[in-house]
């Protein structure tokens, strides 16, 4: 274990999954990988308005990232299922890094243009779509399996800080160091991710050893979806929730001005950094839940909080409240996300985690779309009665999902015990002779309750 053991009994049960080493080396880069890429968002958006001056092409930057959660995804969640994780997120990240050094010149030779941004933006959303889904089916490898949803919930926790920490830096560096030295610091941000990814073990990373074309994996994971009735009402469900939350973040400015009567950009940036909080807040509450059996209501009760917290938001002109506010309508989406992701990498087997995790990823190029109906509402009709319409809708589709689905009703997922050793620890010990192949199948699979029916955990 990562903490020595006198230290372990006085430690939080809720950050439980820093125990284990092989987690924290990969938290610590998915930290910096996060801080660096949420650095460049702002970079980016800034850069567009300098060499255009227009709101359109600025927002249009928007695209080039997104298109490729659509389109290049389901191969990244291919390649994660077929080669070593560890592997492909040090080359990926490497891809990163360089794209970042090549922006860096750019921009301190007076070579950028808009084009340039926007293949490069392109180049940096492909990338980080090929290596979501490994990053995401790492996770449940790196620690014992009872603590899953802990070590989910620490990890969107973590990323939800950079949310908040990354922009305000980047944004506050731009004027005494400039956009240049800001896309240096966030080169490094990305070195440092390689470097922790290279302190992961290599042994039993890669999932699916059956040697088969892309589109015959593809064919394979879209049929384990379909076969899979659970995990294809949760990937519809992860899609739903942000598609209400993301446009209500992308017309914040628009509120702000309108409603809250403060156009010059602070209250914007204190409600996205209420909102990072509030999804920090959410993760800490989710990993402290881990034990709690009934994911489907503890689902039903997070997308309420998130619905109702929206239309209290919607209903206030008055700043503090709208922090308030906005800031618990992402507690309930980030209890809502850890408990989705938990359950769908639970029940995921470990040759197709890659795959369903694409799927997962894909609900990021979907919300844009919700933009688009959204703007039109808020043009016509203003903001609130905007939010208040939205956040029914979803109180509604949440009502009738749990009235009308008992599947989602239902569902459990329970760890009856707690397993010894993680599946990486595992792999080690095999690979050094400690420990033979039915030895470690006992030390790291318990028995799982999960939809009012025992059965035996998949062995990855």
């Amino acid at each position: 274990m990562y903490l020595p053991r006198v230290l372990e009994n006085r430690f939080s049960d809720t950050f439980a999954s820093l125990r284990e080493r092989e987690f924290v080396w990969f938290l610590s880069g998915n930290s910096a990988f996060f801080t660096g890429m949420q650095m460049q968002f702002i970079l980016r958006y800034f850069l567009a308005w300098e060499l255009t001056q227009s709101a359109l092409a600025t927002t249009l930057l928007t695209l080039p990232i997104a298109l490729p959660f659509l389109t290049i995804t389901p191969f990244g969640g291919v390649i994660a299922d077929r080669f070593n994780k560890r592997t492909l997120l040090i080359v990926t990240q490497s891809a990163s890094a360089v794209v970042s050094v090549v922006t860096t010149v750019m921009v301190f030779s007076g070579w950028m243009t808009y084009e340039y941004l926007f293949f490069l933006s392109f180049a940096s959303g492909a990338i980080f779509s090929l290596n979501g889904p490994a990053r995401q089916a790492l996770v449940p490898l790196l620690v014992p399996q009872h603590r899953l949803m802990n070590a989910v919930s620490l990890q969107m926790g973590s990323q939800n800080l950079t949310r908040i920490i990354a922009p305000a830096i980047g944004g506050l560096l731009i004027a005494p160091i400039g956009v240049g030295w800001v896309f240096v610091i966030t080169t490094f941000c990305f070195i440092f991710a390689i470097i922790s990814e290279f302190r992961l073990p290599s042994h039993g990373l890669v999932g699916s050893k059956k040697i088969e074309s892309t589109i015959e994996s593809m064919r394979g994971g879209f049929h384990f979806i379909r076969s899979t009735p659970t995990i294809a009402l949760l990937l519809i469900a992860g899609m739903v929730m942000p598609f209400f939350a993301f446009p209500l973040q992308t017309l914040l400015q628009v509120h702000s001005s309108e409603v809250l009567g403060m156009s010059d950009g602070r209250a914007y940036g204190f409600l996205m950094a209420a909102g990072g909080i509030g999804g920090v807040i959410g993760a800490i509450f989710a990993a402290t839940l881990d034990k709690f059996p009934a994911k489907g209501r503890l689902m039903f009760v997070s997308g309420l909080i998130m619905a109702s917290f929206i239309f209290a938001f919607a209903r206030t002109d008055m700043f503090l409240f709208s922090f308030l506010f906005f800031a618990g309508s992402n507690i309930g989406q980030m209890m809502f996300m850890a408990s989705n992701n938990t359950v769908i990498q639970a029940l995921s087997p470990g040759e197709m985690r890659g795959r369903v995790n694409s799927f997962t990823m894909m609900s990021f190029g979907v919300m844009p779309l919700g933009v688009i109906p959204l703007g039109f509402a808020a043009d016509e009709f203003g903001t609130p009665i905007t939010f208040t319409v939205s956040s029914l809708i979803l109180v509604s589709v949440i009502m009738l999902t749990f009235l009308l689905v008992p599947r989602f009703r239902n569902l459990r997922l329970e760890f009856k015990g707690e397993a010894a050793l993680s599946h990486v620890q595992a792999e080690e010990l095999i690979a050094q002779g400690k420990l033979s192949r039915s030895e470690a199948d006992v030390l790291i699979n318990v028995e799982v309750d999960f939809d009012d029916a025992t059965s035996t955990p998949r062995k990855d």
